[in-house]
């Protein structure tokens, strides 16, 4: 039996074009885009239309047009600037930190949810101990309270970053709407939001999110680990233009110093392109609702969804096994050449109950019993059935 990967929302396959555009970069345009000979013109321009390529992909096919076709020239501004760094995990902190630091606020003040990715719960926890002001949100059930946000708001939040799509439950919070309310209370606020869950799986835009940051990665869309992004609006540039977090020869407009990842940057535009640009979700949300009514259908007897009382992901199920722990299901699945986890892969080594399932409702108990199951575009129905069947035979086995 072929593997069975299900475990998609930690990593994703990098696709053909993504690998053969990695390969090319390193082998053929391997110059550095600072440089001012051809070789370094060459990988500039490799890098601009990358550049674009995943700017499109957040707005949609129209800008291309209306981007820069060559270095150093001027267009496109109003759809503010992609900066590519190696991580989504490194967006997100060069969104938090930077937010900050630049603020004008005396005594500025954050607000973010108790069940965001370690990436922001981390880096605003460090802030923390700097002595800036932190409010989570609470998401129990996957939901957000409007009024809760209301009341957290004053002229000093300084930022405001709410995931789009949470990572262990699939649930997909009103980002559009939270910060609607962000903007109409406290203007001068930054509102960030890490996208990495739904980029090119759910659509949006920049302007429809009413976002002023966007964090997105190449490994969730079938390009390579190391390369991410952070979307920042003309707006916030312009007015309060973020502090970068990594200082040295200036690249990326300042936002970013160090030589960039061309052949990494590159695979990352080539998959994004691959999956079809900014309408890659249309495909994607027909499939996977799909894959997801049949497992839902199959599942073998005492294992439940944890489903989310809002709007879901359908890409991403977590499912409460009637076992006490679930690294022993893990195991048994993985020696069958099917993959699943049991939570974040960022964190699935920490020996320690989920903060983002107890966050949303479920005991101690029930969390340490639960694992999740990520889609993709590439897994089939076959696949949904040997797994649940496994499911079936592993419950029965480590139940004795």
């Amino acid at each position: 039996m072929s593997n069975i990967y299900l475990d998609n929302s930690a990593t994703t396959k990098p696709c053909d074009e993504a690998i053969h555009a990695m390969v090319e970069a390193m082998s053929e345009n391997y110059g550095n885009p600072s440089s001012l000979h051809m070789a370094g013109t060459r990988a500039a321009e490799l890098l601009l239309s990358s550049r674009n390529t995943v700017l499109a992909a957040l707005w949609g096919t129209y800008v291309r047009s209306k981007l820069p076709r060559k270095p150093m020239m001027r267009g496109g501004e109003e759809y503010g600037r992609l900066i590519f760094t190696a991580s989504g995990t490194e967006s997100n902190n060069l969104a938090i930190f930077g937010a900050v630091e630049s603020c004008k606020i005396n005594a500025p003040e954050i607000i973010t949810t108790d069940s965001e990715h370690p990436a922001v719960l981390r880096a605003v926890e460090k802030l923390q101990e700097k002595g800036v002001k932190v409010f989570k949100l609470k998401t129990l059930g996957g939901r957000i309270d409007i009024d809760e946000l209301k009341s957290l708001l004053s002229p000093k939040t300084a930022l405001v970053s709410v995931m789009y799509v949470n990572n262990e439950t699939g649930a997909i919070y009103d980002v559009a709407e939270i910060f609607k309310t962000v903007k109409s209370i406290s203007p001068n606020a930054v509102c960030h939001t890490d996208c990495v869950q739904a980029f090119q799986k759910l659509p949006f835009t920049p302007k429809t999110l009413n976002a002023d940051m966007i964090t997105v990665s190449a490994h969730k869309v079938h390009g390579p680990k190391g390369v991410g992004a952070l979307w920042v609006s003309r707006e916030l540039i312009n007015k309060n233009r973020p502090f970068p977090i990594i200082f040295g020869g200036g690249q990326e407009s300042s936002f970013r110093s160090g030589t960039e990842n061309i052949p990494g940057i590159a695979a990352f535009a080539a998959a994004t392109e691959a999956n079809g640009g900014a309408k890659a979700y249309e495909e994607f949300g027909r499939k996977t609702e799909a894959l997801k009514r049949l497992l839902i259908q199959s599942l073998p007897d005492g294992v439940s969804v944890n489903t989310p009382l809002g709007n879901s992901a359908p890409y991403i199920i977590s499912l409460a096994l009637p076992l006490p722990k679930s690294q022993p299901m893990l195991n048994y699945l993985s020696a069958l050449g099917i993959y699943v986890s049991s939570g974040s892969a960022c964190s699935s080594h920490k020996n320690t109950v989920s903060h983002v399932l107890t966050a949303f409702g479920i005991s101690n108990a029930v969390a340490d019993g639960t694992i999740r199951v990520s889609l993709d575009i590439s897994n089939t129905e076959e696949e949904i059935l040997t797994f649940c069947d496994a499911l079936s035979q592993g419950i029965t086995k480590l139940a004795k």
